[in-house]
């Protein structure tokens, strides 16, 4: 991608991100009282969540969301050091169940219009897991985290951490106007209850591309510029 088609798109998508923020606000606003109603009545603890997560340059961002689990639920790991989320999770709770899937991060829209985050991109990873980015990993921090992303609409949690790693390597390097359309398109439709079998992209493309040398070297170079501003 040229400089000038990725600056004309950045700008494209940060007007698209705009607007949909805008969008999401009118509907979210006065909803509001009756989701906060709902998940209080549903089980004792706060109406949101609220959680730090590494932004662009690794650097910490502060998201909230509306809350799906029990209050201080136990956090649950799996061996590969990413977050345990099983399909029949008993932390969460019958009103987290409803809002998972999209509608639990709709709070983030403020993050949105912040800049913190895009509509599409990778999800942003919890803090400690920059120790865990190994090779082309690091190239997930070379651009804005988003609220839903290729990795979530290619298998989302049932994929090992590892796998939408790559997914997010992938989006790093091929993001563009038309990728992101197709990716809130399946976004909707999960939303929806649809279940599409086909990937969006294959995934032994992306894992070929992920790594290839030329890719190894450029993540190399974030990695020590990631690691240098975190000194």
């Amino acid at each position: 991608m040229s400089r000038l088609r990725a600056k004309v798109d950045a700008v494209l998508k940060r007007g698209v991100d705009l607007a949909l923020a805008g969008a999401t606000l009118t509907v979210l606003v006065p909803t509001l009282p009756i989701l906060a109603a709902a998940i209080r009545l549903d089980s004792a603890g706060p109406i949101f969540f609220a959680c730090s997560r590494l932004g662009v340059g690794g650097r910490a961002i502060r998201l909230r969301k509306f809350r799906t689990m029990i209050h201080d639920a136990p956090e649950l790991f799996n061996p590969d050091g990413s977050r345990l989320v099983e399909k029949n999770d008993s932390r969460v709770t019958r009103m987290g169940a409803f809002l998972r899937g999209g509608l639990d991060e709709l709070p983030q829209v403020l993050n949105v219009l912040r800049g913190e985050l895009s509509f599409i991109g990778p999800r942003p990873d919890d803090l400690y897991a920059i120790d865990l980015y190994r090779g082309s990993d690091w190239l997930k921090l070379s651009i804005t985290p988003g609220i839903t992303g290729l990795a979530q609409v290619n298998g989302r949690n049932e994929l090992p951490y590892k796998e939408r790693l790559k997914y997010d390597v992938y989006y790093a390097l091929n993001r563009d106007l038309w990728l992101d359309a197709r990716i809130f398109v399946r976004t909707i439709q999960i939303a929806l209850g649809m279940r599409p079998t086909e990937p969006l992209v294959d995934y032994e493309h992306v894992a070929r591309l992920a790594d290839s040398n030329e890719v190894l070297e450029l993540a190399k170079a974030i990695e020590e510029r990631v690691r240098g501003e975190r000194r």
